[in-house]
């Protein structure tokens, strides 16, 4: 019988890491490749067979990165071993994620940008998810349309038009396909691109899958900032929560409550007749993602990051971090911050990590704590180990923003490696981490944080 992998020690070094590392595989998934032929569906309509990625080879073969890749981060999507992405060669593509092997691309149907004489950027969205490709939106060939390939093959499945459609936003629930455009919420069959239901939305921003739910962030033309919860199959209006006052709201999502944090600016005039914007409280809501139905609120003058984990959301006033119960909304512990700073959360393995970087005369720090109680585990001094991202198990990964990247060991601090990245962190595996920066994608070995190529 196999040991339990122990907790990591205050005395993990890189070698320890790596060794660590190596009972943690990444799992490569063997899938049987796209079904040739058309079919039918339910509806008597024609749609492609498209069940799977493509299959995958018994040998990886040697490591290909860096690889070209003129586009921009929101164009990249990486799902299980591949990584999708469309650039500014108006061509979408997919890639082995471990070796960089190209496994298709596919010129855009559009194969030149609007012909208006303006510069374009050329940055659709992206989303590898169910054995597809989709994309849509962007300042360029992929404006106003949306369109799903075969992940096997590239072969195009159903492209539809998308009024408006520039500033995309993209995400799946079930068989539906939910689409975030200038001044609507489309509904699409995933499997045909059929519009199934439009949701006229003045603003709307922040698309999550939640159950049989699409939720996002809205504002309507005579209505404050709040959030919406729409039925994927029908596009009613489950439920419309609305935040009075309120210039902006956000929206995460966990264990089934939608929490809303609405910030709130006010204008004041002054003696001199000047007017200037002053921050007044804002609200923390928490709504059932099903229902609609608030569980709590408070009132609190919000400000900076905030985030949900350990049975709490976590969020910060202009000298405070506080932890609420996700549950209730009531104070679990606070602790004071530097005043006017926005101190960078992150949690991963049981641990709140709060940090900031060092500026003018003030300094830096990184500090891990305890979500339930506040407690402090470890604390760095005079660092500039911020932001800081979640790495694979027993491992955080600090100025992930591009430079000199750290490897942090998660009990303790203690630096597992440095390394010159090339450009900023897209995304990390228990293996490989990916970099672009506008021009080429680097991948980075996890363990050691050198370069990813070569290695067979």
């Amino acid at each position: 019988m196999m040991d339990s992998v122990p907790p990591p020690s205050r005395e993990m070094t890189r070698r320890s890491f790596v060794a660590r590392s190596a009972l943690l595989p990444f799992v490569w998934a063997s899938l049987s490749g796209c079904s040739s032929g058309d079919g039918k569906d339910g509806k008597g309509r024609v749609a492609h067979r498209c069940p799977s990625w493509p299959v995958s080879p018994l040998s990886p073969g040697t490591p290909l990165w860096p690889v070209r890749f003129k586009g921009y981060g929101a164009s990249l999507s990486l799902s299980g071993r591949w990584l999708a992405g469309g650039g500014k060669d108006q061509k979408l593509w997919l890639r082995d994620a471990r070796t960089g092997r190209l496994v298709w691309d596919r010129a855009a149907e559009r194969s030149a940008t609007p012909g208006d004489g303006a510069e374009h950027q050329d940055n659709p969205q992206v989303l590898a998810v169910k054995g597809r490709v989709l994309a849509g939106g962007g300042d360029g060939y992929l404006a106003d349309q949306a369109v799903a390939l075969c992940a096997a093959d590239g072969k195009v499945l159903w492209r539809r038009d998308i009024p408006g459609g520039q500033s995309m936003e993209i995400a799946v629930s079930g068989d539906v396909v939910g689409i975030i455009a200038q001044h609507d919420v489309f509904g699409l069959s995933l499997r045909t691109g059929e519009v199934l239901w439009r949701l006229v939305v003045s603003q709307a921003a922040g698309l999550v899958s939640h159950g049989r739910m699409f939720l996002f962030t809205c504002r309507d033309v005579e209505s404050p900032y709040g959030a919406m919860g729409v039925d994927r199959e029908s596009g009613d209006v489950v439920w419309d929560e609305r935040v009075a006052d309120s210039n902006y709201v956000d929206i995460k999502v966990a264990d089934g409550l939608a929490h809303l944090l609405a910030t709130r600016v006010v204008e004041e005039a002054q003696d001199d007749g000047t007017i200037v914007f002053a921050t007044v409280p804002g609200e923390v809501r928490s709504i059932d993602a099903e229902t609609g139905k608030v569980a709590w609120n408070r009132s609190m003058p919000l400000s900076g990051d905030w985030l949900i984990g350990g049975g709490c959301v976590f969020v910060q006033t202009n000298d405070r971090l506080f932890a609420l119960l996700r549950d209730t909304g009531e104070t679990a512990w606070s602790m004071p911050i530097p005043s006017d700073t926005n101190v960078q959360l992150a949690f991963h393995e049981g641990s709140l990590f709060a940090s900031r970087s060092g500026f003018a005369d003030e300094k830096g720090f990184l500090i891990a704590l305890d979500p339930a109680t506040g407690k402090e585990r470890w604390r760095l001094d005079d660092s500039d180990f911020s932001p800081v991202i979640p790495g694979p198990p027993g491992m955080l990964l600090a100025n992930p923003d591009g430079g000199t990247v750290s490897a942090l060991e998660t009990t303790a601090g203690d630096v597992i490696w440095s390394s010159r990245f090339k450009g900023p962190v897209q995304a990390v595996t228990d293996e490989l981490v990916y970099c672009h920066d506008g021009e080429e994608i680097s991948v980075y070995d996890v363990t050691s944080g050198d370069p990813y190529y070569g290695q067979g």
